[in-house]
């Protein structure tokens, strides 16, 4: 017979993933829970804001409806990494709370890309496709994006100013 821990490591090997992550500079979010991922965007952005010299803060509880605020609008914050067809699946995004923007930040395994849409656009599927990830229920959807209707990360400061200038009015 052979060893359990021998033949789920086998099979392991016939399931694994794309090998575009293996040596990437972003590769270690792959290693982590997922979780974890919506952290690590969300101390990222932070980080990011701060060395912009843009405001942001935090709300104070955790049970908060928004994730973090940028420029005075409040954001729900999601982040993802690029899946094996090339493309970001934002999960959980949710009609109900009452949040300002959708902030979506994309993790590929060599680059970062980001949208940002008021929540009408969300709301109205200007954002774009949204798709229930409950059966039955329309509370969490999924909204997928490819780099290509995303800003690379290097346009960050531009992005979240021209957006609250025009939100903002």
């Amino acid at each position: 017979m052979t060893d359990p821990i021998e033949l789920f490591a086998s099979i392991l090997d016939e399931f694994h993933d794309d090998t575009k992550w293996e040596g990437a500079i972003l590769g270690k979010i792959k290693k982590i829970s997922n979780t974890k991922v919506g952290s690590v965007g969300q101390r990222f952005i932070e980080k990011l804001c701060e060395q912009l010299s843009i405001p942001c803060v935090f709300p104070k509880s955790p049970q908060s409806p928004w994730d973090i605020e940028i420029e005075n609008i409040k954001f729900e914050l999601k982040t993802a990494t690029e899946d094996t067809s090339g493309k970001f699946q934002f999960n959980h995004v949710r009609y109900h709370r009452p949040y300002q923007a959708l902030l979506c930040l994309g993790v590929s395994p060599k680059n970062l890309y980001f949208g940002m849409w008021t929540k009408a656009d969300v709301v109205t599927g200007k954002a774009g496709n949204l798709v229930t990830m409950e059966k039955d229920a329309n509370a969490s959807f999924k909204l997928t994006k490819s780099p290509d209707h995303l800003y690379e990360i290097d346009q960050f400061e531009y992005q979240i100013k021209k957006f609250s200038n025009e939100f903002l009015g």
